[in-house]
């Protein structure tokens, strides 16, 4: 995918976003998310970041001292404070068809968030939102790219080097030793640290590959 595809799956999968959260009870707001210490409203709160300004995000490290996770994290949270769910909602339409990536990062990073969180939210609230296997594996090389290093840092590590992680669904593959194999989806979420699909993981490295993530 170049460029503009790719800021085309990002305004899709933010057009996703908002359809999900306009329909939300106003109690699954508070649902915990797949991201420790956030709830969904965390997560949407955080989506809305490249909204923000410079100076509005100087502001937000200046009271979040103490690196870039812990600006994410407790910047997100927040910003959840200052908007309710309908003025996140709103924010989040903003960005559809807003081709602008977070400083110092690309439109891949923002696939990467999009895709990322829409599970996030979606799986601890029992939606099923089905993201194109092209799109998911767009970001997942651009995760795979990292080789553990640099923007990497923001995920949950996991020791996945000894294994061949292969798509079921797409023609995708990653990694040498004994395979594993799961939809374009599952191996998306383990690869950015997020375990809650090991479980439909197969292949000759499955049980070994939920044996060290476990332990």
């Amino acid at each position: 995918m170049d460029d503009t595809e790719v800021w085309s799956a990002v305004d899709r999968r933010r057009r996703a976003i908002v359809d999900l959260l306009t329909g939300l009870a106003p109690g699954e707001w508070a649902t915990p998310s797949l991201c420790e210490g956030w709830t969904v409203r965390d997560v949407a709160a955080h989506l809305t970041m490249p909204l923000l300004t410079l100076r509005q995000l100087t502001l937000l490290a200046i009271r979040h001292p103490g690196g870039t996770n812990h600006l994410i994290r407790e910047g997100s949270i927040d910003l959840a404070r200052r908007h309710d769910p309908e003025q996140l909602v709103h924010r989040l339409n903003l960005l559809v068809g807003r081709h602008r990536a977070f400083p110092g990062l690309t439109c891949r990073e923002s696939l990467i968030d999009a895709v990322g969180h829409t599970f996030d939210m979606a799986i601890p609230l029992g939606r099923d939102i089905r993201v194109p296997a092209t799109e998911v594996a767009e970001a997942a090389d651009r995760v795979v790219s990292y080789h553990g290093r640099g923007n990497a840092k923001v995920f949950r590590p996991l020791p996945l080097a000894t294994f061949r992680l292969t798509a079921t669904d797409h023609a995708w593959s990653t990694g040498d030793g004994a395979q594993v194999t799961g939809t374009m989806t599952d191996l998306f979420l383990l690869l950015t640290g997020r375990p809650v699909r090991i479980g439909n993981l197969h292949g000759p490295g499955a049980d070994d590959l939920r044996r060290v993530v476990v332990a």
